[in-house]
């Protein structure tokens, strides 16, 4: 198969962020350096080729980019500093935007501005949303909004079919953004052989790597980043399910003991996610490890939005409980309008879609490997004559 070469291909990768390839000479350090990088998966050195070499189809079906767990080693051993860490970082923003079948993606990861007005936007709809639900649905004027204290129980149904559409919204995205990823990956190269029994088995390499990334520990410098990846992760689990099966029971006015199973789970949610984001934000300011040495602001911008989500939640459930009703009603407001620009934006066309590439990405690449094992022949025994 032919492939033509594409010169703006470079010039739009670096629309996604820092690629920087004036200085290397091809030494192939990076790769040698990856312990997660192999015969089938050559990364970072044959990524960038592709975009220095203009092959764009190539590039787009590859699933390198997603295989990388970003540990940094490649940049730390790179003679010429020029950084293949984030260079693989922005190859994979822009994958998940050519993934992405509506455009939004490829704006939002490539534009500023398309990004925060993105954020800002959802969130003045939320909060248009609450005032209307309080003039019209509430049956009471603006002086009650502001002045009345309220509940929140009262939201019901409403909320419940609210968040059901927030949360439905971006799976729908990331599912069918993932069929495309299959397309163009998979599919359209015809590389994988595998009968339906065989996709089926493999399904469980995509679980456990979607619920535990325990590809992370096959980085030699980063292993102490799986235990704190696993438990952020746990912590988003949990939230999205209470939010998407269990709303009525965790938001509610009723008062708790201290030991029921409804303020353990959110403490313990909310700490996970305060405790993975607080150590990525840290580690940012700080600087001292190599995956920390360089950030895009979308690296910030995502364990913030995730910092102030967990953190507004505890602040209303702190007022919620010590009877500020007034306080509990604005707090909340301003809880869903952090919550849903997160939910919207982030998990199917922002830093969040790697939460289902990746997984992807380990799931397709296994197939492969099998596809390539069984087209094997089986070597000839010799004959031996007594």
């Amino acid at each position: 198969m032919s492939y033509k070469s594409d010169p703006t291909l470079l010039s739009e990768v670096r629309r996604y962020g820092a690629f920087d390839t004036a200085g290397c000479f091809n030494c192939g350090s990076c790769t040698l350096s990856c312990d997660l990088a192999g015969d089938d998966v050559s990364f970072p050195r044959r990524s960038i080729r592709h975009v220095l070499m203009g092959q764009r189809e190539i590039l787009n079906e590859s699933l390198d980019p997603w295989i990388c767990h970003d540990c940094g080693d490649c940049s730390r051993v790179c003679p010429r500093q020029t950084g293949p860490r984030e260079s693989m970082m922005t190859l994979r923003r822009y994958l998940g935007s050519v993934y992405d079948w509506t455009g939004i993606g490829a704006k939002v990861n490539s534009s500023k501005a398309w990004y925060f007005g993105s954020h800002v936007f959802v969130a003045l709809i939320v909060a248009a949303l609450i005032v209307f639900y309080h003039l019209y649905f509430g049956e009471m004027y603006f002086s009650d909004f502001v002045y009345n204290p309220m509940g929140l129980e009262h939201m019901f149904p409403m909320m419940t079919w609210f968040t059901i559409v927030v949360v439905i919204f971006p799976f729908f995205m990331l599912l069918s953004n993932a069929f495309r990823m299959y397309w163009i990956t998979v599919h359209r190269k015809g590389t994988i052989h595998s009968p339906f029994t065989q996709w089926f088995f493999e399904v469980r390499t995509f679980m456990f790597h979607f619920f535990t990334y325990k590809k992370m520990v096959e980085c030699p410098t980063e292993k102490g980043r799986w235990p704190k990846h696993l438990l952020l992760g746990v912590g988003c689990i949990v939230m999205l399910v209470i939010v998407l099966f269990a709303l009525e029971w965790f938001q509610t006015d009723s008062i708790y003991p201290v030991w029921h199973a409804q303020r353990w789970v959110g403490y313990l949610a909310a700490a996970f996610i305060i405790f993975g984001t607080g150590d990525i934000l840290l580690g940012r300011i700080m600087k001292k490890r190599e995956i920390h040495k360089s950030s895009d602001f979308r690296d910030w911008s995502f364990p913030i939005l995730l910092l102030a989500t967990a953190v507004s939640g505890i602040v209303v459930h702190i007022l919620r409980y010590a009877g500020l009703d007034l306080a509990t009603h604005y707090a909340y407001a301003i809880h869903i309008m952090i919550t849903v620009p997160l939910l919207v934006v982030e998990m199917p066309f922002g830093k969040w879609t790697h939460m289902i590439y990746r997984p992807l990405a380990l799931y397709f690449q296994s197939l492969k490997e099998n596809t390539v094992e069984q087209s094997q022949p089986l070597e000839e025994v010799p004959e031996y004559v007594s």
